[in-house]
């Protein structure tokens, strides 16, 4: 029943991204989540998703993203979600679409009412880092 939760969760998570909703994909993160993404300050807060996400779509809109492998550990409230990704973005004000590939870490916490949310998200790409002249 859990890891049914979590799959719900996860799916959800993904939808959001796919229909660069930020307001869905704040209602996944616990008030106190922190997103730690590459290269820049933690996301700290629902509402710091919200705008950090926000601000995502306005630069590039996802046009897809995937999880090509993924395990879930449950234990009691808490669970811990590892995998690898895809994403796909196209820049809004023009120009190629791009891919990024690579690493996830994600801890959810049980809610009161039952609901599966991440209170911890961690990312990595896994694509070369651009050559620094």
């Amino acid at each position: 029943m859990s890891r049914e939760g979590i799959d719900k969760s996860h799916q959800a998570w993904l939808d959001a991204m796919k229909a660069n909703d930020a307001q869905a994909l704040g209602r996944l993160v616990t008030e106190d989540a922190v997103l730690m993404h590459p290269n820049q300050p933690a996301v700290v807060g629902r509402a710091a998703v919200i705008d950090w996400f926000a601000g995502v779509v306005k630069q590039a809109r996802t046009t897809g993203v995937g999880v090509p492998q993924r395990e879930v550990i449950v234990a009691g409230d808490w669970a811990i979600e590892r995998g690898s990704f895809t994403w796909k973005v196209a820049p809004t004000a023009g120009g190629a679409p791009t891919e990024d590939r690579g690493n996830f870490l994600a801890i959810y916490q049980r809610q009161t009412d039952g609901a599966w949310r991440v209170t911890r998200n961690i990312w990595n790409s896994t694509l070369p880092a651009p050559a620094v002249a």
